[in-house]
């Protein structure tokens, strides 16, 4: 996590300073797709082509469609061009895999080069390699869980913050003091990620408010008895982040965003209550990579704009299907830092 720093740090600036600096209004949502993206495809599989970013940007986002849509193969439909996207992603990654073969045997690329490259020199304790069809699972799994998941907390805390202009400020004055003890010549470390609790509590919050997951799938392995209902063995339960980030008996004011009830690393919050990563043996695999991103991307925002304010102060949040974006990406004023 720690080498991914340099490279993500470096391409967030770059974003910025290509799609937000110098402009008086920009639109969030398309932004931090783009963004986040872009990150996901260029660290883990070294795919830094924009034009065929763009192209795998656009199939990933029918394929979303198509996976939470009504699951009929006919011509037209959600579902169909999904599957019909998948095909065509499919079809690229298999280039980008015969390329990094190639490169890995003649040692123009390393076996640690980044996740690809993991993937493709893997072999079980039986010495068997993944196949062709099972990286490319890989490429699709991973693809949905860095995107919808990272975007929504990404956008929305600008929402929540521009109604909380004193959380926001406290944030920024957060951020300066980071500034103030990089020296010059340095880059941002990981002392510094870690020093930044104020952020990662309004994250927190953000997330409890707006979960970027509905709810989590698990099949029970026994029949479990609670409060006198059964659940037999082998059925499907849905765990829902709604059914505690909002309820009174564990967070009080749970209308109210209050980034410091995750103070002290949130040894006051109930266990299993905060759940928009999931918990236990189960938690997200990538949630750490989306807190670095997150809190990273915070940072230049704070080092390069002053401030900001939203056009549409009154936009709404919506989770259709999932998960909570502002319905018109929320569009903000830009005021630049001297």
């Amino acid at each position: 996590m720690q080498n991914y720093i340099p490279k993500m740090s470096s391409e967030i600036q770059h974003h910025i300073n290509e799609k937000w600096k110098g402009k008086d209004e920009v639109k969030v949502l398309p932004l931090m797709k783009g963004l986040v993206f872009s990150i996901a495809t260029s660290l883990f599989f070294g795919i830094d082509d924009e034009h065929q970013q763009d192209r795998l940007h656009k199939l990933l986002e029918t394929i979303a469609a198509g996976t939470m849509s009504i699951p009929i193969d006919f011509p037209g439909s959600r579902f169909r061009k999904a599957i019909e996207a998948r095909s065509y992603m499919d079809e690229i990654l298999t280039s980008v895999l015969k390329t990094r073969r190639s490169h890995l045997h003649s040692g123009t690329a390393s076996s640690n080069q980044d996740l690809l490259s993991v993937l493709l020199t893997f072999k079980d304790e039986r010495g068997n390699p993944f196949t062709d069809m099972e990286i490319l699972d890989n490429f699709s799994v991973i693809l949905h869980g860095l995107y919808d998941t990272t975007i929504s907390p990404l956008t929305v805390i600008f929402k929540v913050m521009s109604s909380n202009p004193e959380c926001y400020e406290k944030l920024v004055q957060e951020q300066l003091g980071i500034l103030d003890n990089i020296k010059d010549g340095e880059e941002i470390g990981w002392k510094d990620l870690k020093a930044m609790k104020y952020t990662w509590q309004s994250v927190q919050e953000t997330s409890r408010m707006f979960p970027p997951v509905f709810g989590e799938f698990r099949k029970a392995l026994t029949d479990i008895h609670y409060e006198g209902y059964t659940v037999p063995k082998g059925w499907r339960i849905l765990c829902t982040a709604y059914s505690t980030h909002r309820q009174e008996e564990y967070f009080d004011e749970p209308e109210k965003f209050r980034p410091s009830r995750f103070e002290d690393e949130g040894k006051h919050v109930t266990p299993y209550t905060f759940v928009p990563f999931g918990a236990g043996v189960r938690i997200c695999p990538g949630w750490e990579f989306a807190k670095m991103e997150i809190l990273l991307f915070l940072h230049h925002f704070v080092k390069t704009f002053s401030s900001y304010i939203p056009v549409d102060a009154d936009e709404k949040i919506s989770a259709d299907p999932h998960p909570p974006l502002p319905l018109n990406g929320f569009s903000i004023k830009l005021f630049p830092r001297s």
